[in-house]
């Protein structure tokens, strides 16, 4: 959940976006964060934030259930 892909992934889904133009390009394991990141962005309301202080808040943690 720390990883910077994990958190582009939550940005992206809770923008709406679809998927990075460079992500065919990142590793397995940066692929996978990033996958992980969109399905937390599924599950935990916008309310939550990932990260407070460069940090991740117990409010995501609560949320990330089987995806971490």
């Amino acid at each position: 959940m720390a990883s910077t892909e994990f958190a582009l992934g939550a940005i992206d889904r809770r923008a709406g976006r679809g998927y990075r133009s460079d992500y065919t390009t990142w590793s397995g394991n940066q692929q996978w964060n990033y996958e992980r990141g969109r399905a937390w962005a599924t599950t935990a309301p916008r309310s939550v934030p990932l990260k407070r202080n460069g940090k991740l808040t117990p409010a995501a943690l609560r949320f990330a259930g089987d995806i971490i």
